[in-house]
């Protein structure tokens, strides 16, 4: 192992603090401090692999927090957006033909959607998502779930990383603010709930159904670590939506276009009546979108619910999206990733287990969080309280040093791009056999 070195990171960091809160652009971005005293600095990516300014080179599975689902800088996708600023620009702010020819390609692969609006945010799209569901059904509530991050807006950021003695009981829980500076009166229009847990929710649905406008949810929880719902959850949610007038909300920020062409709704089988996206929808470039089914989405057309923004739909952005899908949309696409994503997962539980540790790698497809631990996660009281944040981030220094990326978060994801090759599978596999026998001498 060649010795890791963060010089230039730390001189860049300390330059960052003069003018950036923090250093910083997203709280994000700086590694809890058992892991990376700061952050590192990135200087370029090509393909799965990325370099840091002071000359480190990672096989990356952070993949900018999940929008580089081609990896970095594909060829296919860099001419796409660069045709478009030499030959037609950045933004108009009115009309033009991409717009439709890519909501045209996000309607044919997602089964739950007949219409789309462009955002730039998977924050701007769920705000947009919730108008949606309170104009249409005329009430207020939103139930979301404990643990669940659907991006920082005042209205939804509750319970999101809340401590447990702040919480209260399970079947009752406390509405807690994410942050300072959220007013208490948006926690008012919430109900938080545990997630995988059918009883207590059809319970709470049945006194106060008639206040709830939607229930919001990942259907893979990637922001709880890759936590998966229990058989038959998802398809509980929707019909306990359809019995008692509420939307259907699927937060697919992270999963569309990225567990199948069709997310998770059709990876699943089941369809919401919103969906929220981004991340992959746009191969690593600023977009969201919200679609849905078309009486609730046309309340936008009708001018009935207002969502607007001088950037949505812009040509830049739209023409990544359509280069984009037609990249994922190559056969043996899919297959190829979730064979990667199952062949890495079991991989790395055979070298924890080897070295005498537990460890369970949940999730689905390109898509996976490993957790020092003898059975997956359910539910976010579940995973705050795992032994595994004791050995999560020794694990992922040491995999720092050895050359890859991924978010240092326990609650974060490992993601797999079109880039990763069975070679740098083979790579991290054997970087974590060092990797776990370097964590068990500090146990």
């Amino acid at each position: 192992m060649t010795k890791y070195v963060m010089k230039r990171s730390a001189e860049m960091f300390e330059r960052a603090k003069k003018s950036l809160p923090g250093g910083l652009n997203s709280v994000a971005r700086v590694p809890p401090p058992n892991v990376l005293p700061h952050p590192p600095y990135f200087e370029r990516g090509k393909g799965a692999r990325i370099w840091d300014v002071d000359g480190n080179e990672y096989v990356d599975y952070a993949l900018g927090f999940g929008p580089l689902i081609l990896g970095h800088c594909p060829p296919n996708l860099v001419a796409a957006v660069k045709d478009v600023i030499e030959n037609r620009g950045t933004t108009f702010g009115i009309c033009h033909d991409l717009e439709f020819e890519a909501a045209e390609k996000v309607i044919k692969h997602l089964p739950a959607v007949d219409l789309v609006r462009f955002s730039n945010s998977g924050t701007e799209a769920v705000m947009i998502a919730l108008r949606l569901a309170r104009g249409y059904t005329g009430k207020e509530k939103i139930v979301r779930f404990e643990g669940a991050y659907h991006g920082w807006s005042d209205v939804i950021h509750w319970n999101t990383r809340s401590p447990v003695g702040a919480i209260g009981l399970r079947h009752a829980p406390r509405l807690v603010p994410g942050t300072a500076g959220i007013p208490e009166p948006y926690g008012q229009c919430l109900i938080v709930q545990p997630w995988n847990d059918p009883d207590i929710l059809r319970k709470t649905i049945k006194r106060r159904a008639h206040e709830i406008a939607a229930i919001i949810t990942e259907p893979v929880m990637c922001n709880l670590g890759a936590t998966m719902p229990k058989e038959g959850y998802l398809q509980f949610l929707r019909d306990i939506c359809t019995e008692n007038d509420i939307v259907l909300i699927f937060d697919e920020v992270i999963t569309a276009f990225r567990l199948e062409l069709s997310g998770a709704q059709g990876y699943f089988g089941v369809q919401p009546d919103i969906t929220t996206m981004a991340k992959a929808l746009g191969g690593g470039y600023p977009v969201s979108a919200v679609g849905g089914k078309r009486e609730i989405m046309d309340l936008m057309g009708q001018h009935a619910i207002t969502s607007a923004g001088t950037y949505n739909g812009n040509v830049l952005c739209l023409a990544a999206v359509k280069a984009t899908i037609e990249a994922l949309e190559q056969p043996g696409t899919y297959e190829r990733l979730h064979a990667l994503g199952d062949r890495l997962r079991k991989g790395l539980e055979d070298v924890i287990h080897d070295a005498g540790l537990p460890a369970v790698a949940q999730g689905v497809g390109p898509v996976l969080q490993v957790w020092f631990q003898d059975k997956p996660t359910v539910d976010y009281r579940d995973a705050v309280t795992s032994q595994s944040h004791n050995i999560h981030p020794l694990f992922v220094r040491a995999l720092y040093k050895r050359g890859v990326m991924l978010n240092p978060s326990q609650f974060g994801v490992w993601y797999i791009s079109t880039a990763h090759t069975e070679q740098d599978i083979d790579f991290t596999i054997e970087v974590a056999r060092e990797a776990i026998q370097e964590v068990k001498t500090q146990l």
